[in-house]
């Protein structure tokens, strides 16, 4: 008998994209705000504002028009300024009816840090994100998609993956991997690096792959793809990079290639899931070194990135049947207005609520244009993918954690049939190419032994944030302890 899929039955490719660091008011709650204004959105509203210590109201605001990178006298701000977004951190700033951002950004960081207090109130508009204020005019926004937990990057990251998260296993996998005696043994403790059993075993290995630009995130959640004895060669692949490498375990003269997101949504072989790992700490001179958005990122980097996907997938031939989610990993205690409701995980679990709401839009030809209200968080994926494609999604989603089985599925927000009002992207790609010409020059030496006037660009020394150092040492454990091919994320 056939499972009931209900209305995912139709949907043969699910793409997921998740981005880094950013709350729903941020980034779309101006929709609620003229001239900008979408019907439907519980969004921004004028006079919402969070006081500082000294009981003084700190309003919303809107970024200035250059200002899509984060800055503080001209500069990124340095890791002094990046709002705590730990679990002590985030109730802190839940406290009141979400009163607390603007205090505990103050209480947690520099003292330099009361000047810009602003910092963690202000919001992006249309001229700062062309390519996201087209999607949700266009498709669907989900105004109440919550992180899963009230904490940082890695926990709602597992939960997206497997509806539960673990404790860090980095000292452990150093261990077996004999890295004990290594430069890295130092730091290897705080590396991202846990066992959580993903829903891609609940899947065969030919129905996902996994794209990236750095090694993908689900060899950091599961132990099972660290595995040196089997590697997962055909399931994770570059994003958008052609990359030869030489197999020299076995023979050095043979050559394998890889084929990139890109490749394989033009070839029409995207497999049922994709999911996607942006730029997280993939350097180049020329261009910005990451478009995930974690702050102090560029967010026109990630709106580049968020056009390339979508163009890719309206020009496949598999467009019809294909559903896009672009949502975001958690908060990075940026200010949202909307009170995490309370989560019940039937097993007493350590969360009383979910995190807070984060940006989240889907897209298709089979998506309704629409703003959808309904509660959603990261399991929400796990059980739209498992209920879509899992040969059998009733037992599949039975050995996934309480909090998969009781998430809501995407399927409301996908109609019968196939829209044909879908709308011309001509005006995104100009803007893109102008921002990415814009942001060339910048980077480029501007005279004789001068550095460009970029902070990210050709002469100009690289300082990661927190999350690129932690991911760093992740990637370095990962190829010492030859847990990862060569030659691929």
């Amino acid at each position: 008998m056939a499972p009931e899929r209900g209305t995912l039955a139709p949907i043969k490719h699910i793409v997921v994209l998740m981005m880094e660091n950013r709350s729903f008011d941020q980034m779309l709650g101006y929709l609620n705000l003229d001239p900008w204004k979408l019907e439907g959105v519980n969004g921004l509203v004028e006079g919402m504002s969070n006081p500082d210590a000294e009981g003084v109201a700190v309003p919303i605001h809107p970024f200035g028009a250059g200002e899509t990178a984060f800055t503080v006298a001209g500069k990124p701000y340095d890791h002094s300024y990046d709002p705590d977004h730990g679990p002590d951190g985030v109730a802190l700033q839940l406290a009141d009816g979400n009163q607390g951002f603007v205090t505990q950004f103050i209480a947690s960081r520099s003292d330099e840090a009361f000047a810009r207090r602003d910092l963690v109130m202000g919001y992006y508009t249309a001229d700062h994100l062309p390519v996201y204020d087209h999607l949700a005019r266009h498709f669907c926004v989900c105004d109440a998609w919550h992180s899963s937990v009230p904490g940082d990057t890695w926990p709602n990251r597992q939960y997206a993956l497997a509806g539960q998260e673990s404790e860090r296993v980095a000292e452990a996998f150093g261990r077996a991997h004999g890295l004990e005696n290594s430069k890295l043994w130092d730091r290897l403790q705080g590396a991202p690096i846990f066992d959580v059993p993903a829903f891609t075993r609940r899947l065969r290995d030919e129905q996902w792959r996994w794209y990236s630009h750095d090694p993908g995130t689900l060899r950091a959640a599961d132990g099972r793809y660290r595995d040196p004895t089997k590697l997962y060669r055909d399931n994770f692949t570059y994003f958008d990079r052609k990359r030869v490498s030489f197999a020299t375990e076995l023979l050095e003269s043979i050559i394998t290639t890889r084929d990139s997101f890109l490749d394989d949504a033009a070839k029409g072989e995207l497999r049922q899931v994709s999911w996607i790992d942006p730029n997280f700490i993939d350097l180049h001179v020329l261009d910005p070194n990451s478009n995930d958005d974690h702050p102090p990122s560029d967010v026109k980097a990630g709106q580049a990135l968020v056009l390339d996907v979508y163009e890719a997938l309206v020009n496949s031939r598999d467009w019809n049947d294909t559903l896009l989610v672009l949502v975001y990993d958690e908060h990075g205690g940026f200010f949202d207005h909307q009170v995490p409701p309370p989560v019940d995980d039937g097993d007493g679990g350590k969360y009383s609520t979910y995190g807070v709401r984060v940006p989240a839009i889907v897209v298709g030809p089979r998506v309704k244009r629409h703003v959808n209200h309904r509660l959603f968080d990261h399991a929400t994926l796990v059980k739209t993918i498992l209920t879509a494609f899992a040969d059998d999604p009733n037992a599949a989603l039975a050995a996934m954690p309480q909090r998969v089985q009781r998430a809501n599925d995407l399927g409301e927000v996908l109609q019968e049939t196939v829209r044909t009002d879908l709308p011309d992207r001509g005006d995104l790609h100009d803007a893109m190419d102008r921002w990415r010409a814009e942001a060339r020059r910048a980077r480029q030496s501007a005279a004789p032994a001068a550095v460009s006037e970029a902070s990210d660009g050709a002469g100009q020394d690289f300082v990661p944030h927190a999350f690129q150092e932690e991911f760093a040492t992740f990637v370095a454990a990962l190829r010492e302890a030859k847990a990862a091919p060569p030659g691929q994320p």
